[in-house]
């Protein structure tokens, strides 16, 4: 055989041997494509391929080595389609595989325990318990990840509970000396009838408070009146946490809401207290005066939960426990494939983009968000290269996954406050974009099994 005959059988041979292909179609149980649908090819040395769906749910990958894969099909709601020793083709026309995925069987879970309101009601049995320093009730906080919501009876207790501590009522006597040795409301006049009337003008402002919030307003608007302890973060992270709680109280629902009960409390129980209180004050007075002592109370008190008051709260719940909770820390890298609103050619400003997770995500060895889940953000700015070659600049904002029942935010950099574009690549013969992001936060997954 002639030479350059030689030198050509080889190369054949060589373009051969990496020159094979995957390809197939997606579809749901009815028969419908799924767009989106990741797809991870694996060879025998473990090395890893990866490709989504097209609207036609079909798929494929090429350049690959002449040899055996194992081939992994994810898509969110839907189990995942699996298929050990699947050769690479060089031929086009081959009969491409067709994978049929049928949706992920619902998962119950089942509790062995208490009733919803027997465990609230054990739960706070639990935080009645809780004293700072030995003597302080602090019985305003609960240190449960997922405490269950209380119910108005319970609400009403734990008013009933904090009005009649013993230290309560010392607090407002204290606060009547105070008023008078000021001679504060000097209507009242001084001796015991002056101290009667000063603390019993206090005691009735603060039950005023309390009971309308426990017992009216936190009832019919279903809002829980505690505050809710994070300890996930950093120092300032947590004490903006604490500042922000200040504006808003849990619903009984488990979501965030305007507090509306509270400041029905506080603005009620001022109302109240003109018709006890000697002296005038106007009502825009009255009114400023409650609001800015609502708040500045609530930042003042929420703050010492946060940052302190545990460490020397009695009774409070130990965090052994967090140990064994997994926590997806800020900063850990995301693989994504953009499906929709993100091509080769780069987005357009102002546009949803949503992705598909392209290969798990695990804390500890445990998966706190697998292959196929869906996330979805919005681009922010997209900016053109300095040169024809130049690849386009991408920001995305408000980029959230959703992993199970828990929402993980994502970021462009990995550095907190550094602003960097995305940083992205074309999959070939997908029409798609693979990109990478990081967790914006630390992230716990309390509830996974």
């Amino acid at each position: 055989m002639p030479a350059g005959l030689v030198l050509l059988w080889i190369a054949g041979q060589a373009i051969a041997q990496s020159g094979g292909s995957i390809q197939g179609s997606v579809t749901d149980s009815s028969g419908a494509p799924i767009l989106g649908a990741v797809v991870a090819v694996v060879g025998p040395d473990g090395s890893r391929r990866t490709t989504v769906t097209d609207g036609f749910g079909a798929f494929k990958i090429s350049d690959l080595t002449l040899d055996r894969y194992n081939i992994r099909i994810s898509a969110s709601g839907l189990s995942d389609w699996t298929i050990s020793d699947v050769p690479a083709s060089v031929t086009p026309e081959s009969e491409p595989l067709l994978a049929v995925m049928q949706v992920a069987p619902e998962v119950t879970t089942i509790t062995v325990g208490l009733p919803t309101e027997e465990l609230a009601t054990q739960q706070l049995t639990q935080e009645l318990k809780q004293r700072a320093l030995g003597f302080i009730p602090n019985y305003y906080v609960t240190y449960k990840s997922h405490p269950a919501p209380l119910p108005p009876k319970q609400k009403l207790r734990l008013g009933i509970k904090t009005l009649l501590d013993p230290v309560t009522v010392g607090a407002v006597a204290v606060t009547a000396g105070i008023q008078q040795d000021r001679n504060s409301y000097y209507q009242y006049g001084q001796g015991t009838a002056g101290f009667a009337k000063r603390f019993g003008a206090a005691y009735a402002t603060a039950a005023d408070n309390v009971l309308i919030t426990s017992v009216v307003a936190g009832p019919v608007l279903r809002q829980d009146p505690r505050y809710f302890y994070s300890g996930q973060g950093t120092k300032a992270r947590r004490a903006w946490y604490a500042i922000e709680s200040a504006f808003r109280a849990k619903g009984d629902n488990g979501r965030w809401q305007p507090p509306y009960a509270g400041l029905i409390g506080s603005i009620a129980s001022a109302e109240i207290s003109q018709t006890y209180y000697p002296g005038s004050r106007t009502q825009y007075s009255l009114l400023g005066r409650s609001l800015m002592f609502h708040f500045a109370g609530l930042i003042a008190v929420n703050l010492a939960e946060e940052l302190f008051l545990k460490k020397v709260t009695s009774n409070a719940p130990k965090d052994a426990s967090a140990a064994n909770v997994p926590v997806l820390l800020e900063g850990s890298p995301v693989r994504l494939i953009a499906v929709q609103g993100f091509g080769p050619e780069g987005p357009t400003g102002s546009q949803t983009v949503t992705f598909v997770l392209s290969e798990d995500v695990t804390v500890r060895g445990k998966v706190v968000a697998r292959t196929g889940d869906v996330a979805s953000g919005q681009v922010g700015q997209v900016t053109a290269g300095n040169g024809s070659g130049d690849a386009q600049a991408v920001s995305l904002q408000r980029v959230m996954l959703r992993a199970g029942n828990v929402s993980v935010p994502l970021r462009s950099s990995q550095v907190r406050g550094v602003a960097a574009p995305v940083q992205y690549k074309a999959l070939p013969e997908s029409g798609k974009v693979q990109v990478t992001l990081f967790v914006a936060q630390n992230v716990q997954f309390s509830d996974l099994d």
